[in-house]
């Protein structure tokens, strides 16, 4: 007759019926009258002897169940109340100043006087923090959190010495709000880099300090300035009154900027021979001369001297605009393409354009594409109405409607266009609405978040950080990875894998298998014959109710391999 199992406080956890083994704990219930126990028992011991070592934590822990962690090598102990495993440690709490005995290397010791932290070395006890001198204060480096005059936060290092900051180091520059400044005697605003105790906020320059500690300077022989670049006094043009140059000044091919904002740069190209004007604010660079007696009027001619005048690059730069265009143009000879003229060269004379039927003018189309003329000279050899396009860019689709054709691309389709078949007889496009008759492939599949990435035909149940997780002994399998799913579900879940919930694809199976065995969850994401894992008669297995799939080939391999099965 079944038993029922116990905890230490007397609650059952479990009822094991006879010739079963139960699978609710880490370790194996074994029923009355049971075949083969003695391996399940022993495996059961060792399990406890090795405090259930593995990279993964137990699948199905207790309250106070222990396990060791090869990942951390640490012992672990299970806290049901926060449903988290929990490192097994702490510290020594004594009073000072010698500490407590009999502590191993790495142990620690809290030291209740000072309300300090030290850890033993194996000979003596080393200071972890904080740092102090006995009544004279904290001397140490603290990370703290701040908040300015508009209610950000800001993580700045405060320099402690004998309980009193000396400076902080930040990365940003600030004012530090009221609450903030109430605990930092000496700060108001906090400067990127160092700030010293007692800087003044207007001019930035550290006054002397108070209470007979004066932090007016930073002493010491700064080697380079990055504000200065590492440059003498003499290297700097001063500017006394106006700067004045009485000898050739020289720049670096780099050149020189003009302007509040580098508006203008002048340089040497790359070449090291060209010379470059360059604005990055305004695309307009302004040349002017003036009238020596009436400067405001820029009416002095501009001129340029050099064989060849060239644009910077071929066929792109324009001589004016529609806006601002050239008054007169003068030269010897135009080469190139006029887009507009008032008159055309006809022989040796030149003649207007006109629509009407003008004498001597060139015969320009109407509107609607006609050409007037008085009279029409020469022979017509035939005359044709068209009525039906052989090409047209749109097809009209509906009454006024027309729309342009598209191929695009796999899994795509252009909006508003009519579908066109590509190089291959496909037909793109993002969703298709109808009925299928055929599916290319074979099971149906719907996306899940898993904890990890796992391989095509591993078997998943439900579990572990996310939604789904590889299989174990003992848990309720429910589908596979799939890799080709010819109906695919929640398609649109970012991050998710396609599981088989029905129909034909790989399973990983281990150990050997007969077709047409049913298959119940194994370990480490891999499924097995019922009959093999349950180590009982095969009637059983045929109605075990955790079976998710039945093999549809044999394979003698003991090891793990991909199996043809269906997913019932």
């Amino acid at each position: 007759m079944p038993y029922s199992i116990d905890k230490y406080n007397g609650t059952t956890i479990a009822v094991v019926e006879d010739g079963t083994i139960d699978s609710t704990l880490d370790i194996k219930l074994i029923g009355k009258n049971y075949a083969g126990y003695g391996e399940v028992q022993n495996e059961n011991f060792v399990h406890l002897l090795e405090n259930f070592a593995g990279g993964s934590a137990p699948p199905r822990p207790i309250s106070g169940q222990i396990w060791y962690d090869t990942n951390t090598k640490k012992i672990k102990f299970y806290d049901a109340a926060s449903a988290r495993w929990r490192t097994a440690g702490g510290a020594e709490s004594a009073d000072g100043p010698t500490g407590p005995i009999g502590l191993g290397q790495g142990d620690f010791w809290f030291e209740t006087i000072n309300k300090q932290l030290y850890v033993y070395d194996g000979t003596a006890y080393v200071l972890v923090g904080p740092q102090g001198v006995g009544g004279l204060g904290t001397t140490q480096m603290k990370s703290v959190s701040v908040t300015d005059t508009v209610a950000g936060t800001h993580g700045i290092i405060q320099a402690f010495v004998d309980g009193d900051i000396v400076f902080v180091v930040s990365t940003d520059s600030f004012e530090l709000s009221t609450a903030s400044a109430a605990t930092m005697s000496g700060f108001g605003i906090i400067k990127s880099g160092i700030t010293l105790a007692n800087t003044d906020n207007t001019d930035g320059i550290t006054d002397v300090g108070v209470d007979s500690k004066p932090l007016d300077m930073v002493w010491g022989t700064v080697s380079n300035s990055l504000l200065l670049g590492g440059l003498t006094k003499d290297d700097f043009v001063q500017n006394t009154g106006g700067i004045n140059f009485n000898t050739l000044v020289s720049f670096s091919d780099l050149g020189y900027t003009v302007g509040d904002s580098d508006d203008l740069e002048v340089k040497i190209d790359t070449d090291g021979i060209t010379p470059i004007f360059k604005t990055s604010i305004n695309n307009t660079i302004k040349f002017q001369t003036y009238n020596a007696l009436t400067p405001t009027i820029p009416n002095t001619p501009l001129t340029l001297v050099g064989a060849n005048i060239l644009p910077g690059v071929d066929n792109v730069t324009n001589l004016g605009s529609g806006s601002f265009k050239f008054k007169d143009v003068y030269g010897t000879t135009f080469s190139g393409t006029s887009a507009q003229s008032d008159k055309l060269k006809v022989g040796v004379v030149y003649a207007d354009a006109a629509v009407a039927s003008t004498a001597d003018t060139v015969v320009v189309r109407t509107a609607a594409g006609a050409i007037n003329a008085t009279s029409f000279l020469g022979n017509a050899s035939t005359a044709t109405t068209a009525t039906t396009a052989t090409q047209a860019n749109t097809l009209q689709v509906a009454a006024g409607v027309y729309r342009t054709a598209s191929v695009s691309s796999p899994d795509a389709g252009d909006a508003d266009t009519i579908a066109v078949r590509d190089s291959n007889g496909d037909l793109c496009a993002t969703i298709f609405r109808g009925t299928a008759t055929a599916a290319l492939f074979a099971d149906l599949a719907e996306k899940y978040l898993a904890d990890d990435e796992y391989e095509i035909g591993t078997v998943v149940t439900v579990g572990g950080a996310q939604e789904v997780t590889a299989c174990q002994m003992g848990t309720r399998a429910f589908g596979a990875v799939s890799g080709s799913p010819a109906f695919m579900m929640n398609e649109g879940l970012v991050g998710g894998t396609y599981i088989a919930l029905k129909g034909r694809v790989p399973v990983k199976v281990i150990g050997a298998v007969t077709k047409g065995d049913k298959l119940i969850a194994a370990s480490n994401g891999c499924a097995g014959p019922a009959h093999v894992l349950l180590q009982n008669l095969p009637v059983r297995a045929g109605n075990f109710p955790d079976t998710f799939a039945i093999a549809l080939e044999s394979s003698d391999d003991a090891g793990v391999k991909l199996i043809e099965a269906i997913i019932i």
